[in-house]
């Protein structure tokens, strides 16, 4: 970089940014976004499938609920006369025979199903904690996952237009979250139902477990949208000022348009891909923003110095040098953060992932709009708003005082 002239590549790298923007482009009206049920409205929900170990009831006349808490299932008994608690830790029940003798014990009408399964994984739903009636309750319990697999799951959704399905936590464990889009005029019961119908008929009904759901309709859907659209909006505008104040108004036009051609690439990117666009491709965009942003000014700031040390060079040369006196910085502080961004991108899964994805990537767009892409729009601004004219005036009266 010690004696290259970096603005003799801007053509090339507007050719290169042109074109990966039109291509987004064109896909974009062919396919649109691939857009996460935040914008696109939908339902998703975090279901395990666990084997049912044993169903519970109760037929007193006080109240009765059953709470978990790790491995540990905890009886709660409430009356008139006080509450009584009693605990069924898995060390001294591991298997859901012994659980169910010593609940049966207790006092609850108990049917068990599978007397082998193991205490230690003890499943808690939505149905948790259960205030037991005389309906029977069901009580899980997770297994090593072998026969549940996510090609499984997604042979079983097939039915399903547009589910996605990604695995929770351990991949043995049996959990996943599975996502749709909304039917029209549909809410969350009608999704709810759609996706757990399609799972009874394979895995069985009673075997799953509900652990967690989200619910995001079409109005608040539209809300989000237009909120992160005025978050980028405002990011921009205050950034112009915060730049115009700093620097001038050609520094502040140059790293205006760096930035939106930062956000056309990384958008270009995501539509060409079909990666998920989501609140975390926001939060990504955002970031890249303030990252490119930074390199940016230190690149400015530098070019400026070396305005002011070098009375009369030609702004051009001195672009350039500052440029590439910046290089090193801008390219080991790229080079660290994806060290740390990378390894995220291998062995997360879901928006974590989609977030490192698009995070690696547009650090390295951030990096090479502000080392290429901002000084030349700078050099072409200076033409209408010179950036050394200020300067030049100064001089002048310092002569004249000086005379």
């Amino acid at each position: 970089m010690k004696d290259i002239d970096v603005l003799k590549f801007k053509v090339p790298a507007l050719i290169f940014s042109s074109l990966f923007i039109v291509a987004g482009i064109i896909v974009f009206i062919l396919l649109g976004f691939n857009a996460g049920i935040d914008f696109g409205s939908g339902y998703s929900e975090s279901v395990q499938i666990a084997p049912l170990g044993m169903t519970v009831s109760y037929e007193g006349s006080e109240s009765a609920v059953l709470s978990v808490s790790g491995t540990t299932l905890t009886l709660t008994f409430r009356s008139a006369s006080g509450v009584e608690e009693k605990e069924f830790p898995s060390s001294l029940y591991p298997t859901a025979g012994e659980l169910g003798a010593a609940l049966a014990a207790s006092g609850l009408k108990v049917k068990v199903v599978d007397p082998t399964l193991c205490t230690d994984n003890l499943v808690s739903g939505f149905g948790y904690p259960m205030t037991l009636t005389t309906s029977p309750g069901r009580i899980n319990f997770a297994t090593d996952g072998e026969d549940v697999t996510i090609s499984s799951l997604r042979s079983a959704l097939s039915e399903i237009d547009g589910v996605k399905v990604q695995t929770v936590g351990d991949k043995n464990s049996g959990a996943f979250q599975v996502r749709v889009l909304l039917k029209e005029n549909e809410g969350q019961s009608e999704a709810e139902r759609r996706i757990n119908g399609e799972l009874s008929k394979v895995y069985g009904e009673e075997n799953i477990v509900v652990l967690q759901s989200d619910f995001v309709g079409p109005k608040f859907s539209s809300s989000l949208f237009r909120s992160s659209v005025s978050a980028i909006l405002i990011a921009f505008v205050l950034i112009l000022l915060y730049i115009s104040v700093r620097f001038r108004i050609s520094y502040a036009l140059s790293s205006i348009i760096a930035l939106i051609h930062d956000v056309l690439m990384m958008l270009s990117f995501v539509v060409i891909l079909r990666l998920e666009v989501s609140s975390t491709t926001i939060a990504a965009v955002l970031t890249i923003i303030g990252y490119s942003l930074n390199n940016t000014i230190v690149i400015f700031d530098r070019v400026r110095e070396n305005i002011k040390e070098n009375r009369g060079s030609d702004p051009a040369s001195m672009v350039s040098w500052s440029v590439r006196q910046s290089f090193s910085r801008t390219f080991i502080t790229t080079l660290t953060t994806l060290f740390a961004i990378v390894p995220l991108s291998i062995f997360s899964t879901g928006d974590i992932r989609n977030f490192a994805i698009n995070l690696i990537w547009g650090l390295v767009v951030g990096a090479y709009s502000s080392s290429i892409i901002a000084p030349a729009l700078l050099m072409v601004f200076h033409r209408k708003f010179p950036i050394d004219k200020i300067k030049e005036k100064k001089e002048e009266e310092e002569y004249s005082l000086v005379d």
